[in-house]
């Protein structure tokens, strides 16, 4: 089965509410129509979910803020620095989560951004800077904070494959076409690659 890759569009599939028989399948629908296998997500009984299966040895920094450069006197035989004051400082980054899909997977697949583990996501870091640091004399010394990242690999685990027939739509949506599917639990498929944060924390830059 090939495969094809993604850009993550807003959220465009939907599992029509069905109920489930003892032959174990769903009654679900895609907002499209079609009956292409579906991912499991918010919206229906069982969900997909994002397994790591790799992920590279070192880590490498983003630098989120810096702070005012010290510099150590020439004529001393050494000295310590602290800055002395908090800092917070709030950080967005989009480093190419990318998502590859079976074809016969829905197109409409941007719940699997909300699984799959992404360095696309708010946060913060606060740092109070009372802690010093020991400088060589013309030694500069900047407070800094960091975010540390890992490229990291992964892939999905459960899908529901459509079985061809239909049935009945939900009440709310009569002219939704829906079908009937099958959950494969441990089936995996896909694949998906990061650049996954690690840790935040402050420290100091001395050159």
């Amino acid at each position: 089965m090939g495969l094809l890759t993604l850009v993550l569009a807003p959220l465009v599939l939907l599992a029509a509410p069905g109920s489930a028989s003892a032959a174990s399948w769903q009654c679900l629908g895609n907002s499209d129509g079609s009956q292409a296998d579906i991912a499991g997500n918010w919206s229906t009984p069982d969900k997909t979910r994002s397994l790591t299966t790799q992920q590279a040895n070192n880590t490498w920094q983003d630098w989120t803020w810096r702070g005012p450069t010290f510099q150590c006197p020439w004529n001393v035989p050494s000295c310590s620095y602290a800055w002395q004051q908090s800092k917070t400082t709030g950080w967005k980054w989009s480093v190419g989560l990318s998502v590859k899909v079976p074809g016969a997977l829905s197109k409409a697949v941007s719940e699997l951004a909300a699984l799959t583990p992404s360095y696309e996501r708010n946060g913060s870091t606060t740092t109070s800077y009372t802690f010093t640091t020991n400088l060589k004399p013309g030694q500069f010394a900047q407070p800094i904070q960091v975010v540390e990242r890992r490229w990291t690999k992964g892939n999905y685990q459960g899908i529901y494959h459509s079985t061809g027939k239909r049935c009945a739509s939900s009440p709310s949506s009569p002219n939704t076409a829906a079908w009937k599917y099958t959950w494969s639990p441990n089936e995996r498929w896909g694949s998906w690659t990061t650049n996954l944060k690690v840790s935040d924390y402050g420290t100091y830059h001395v050159w």
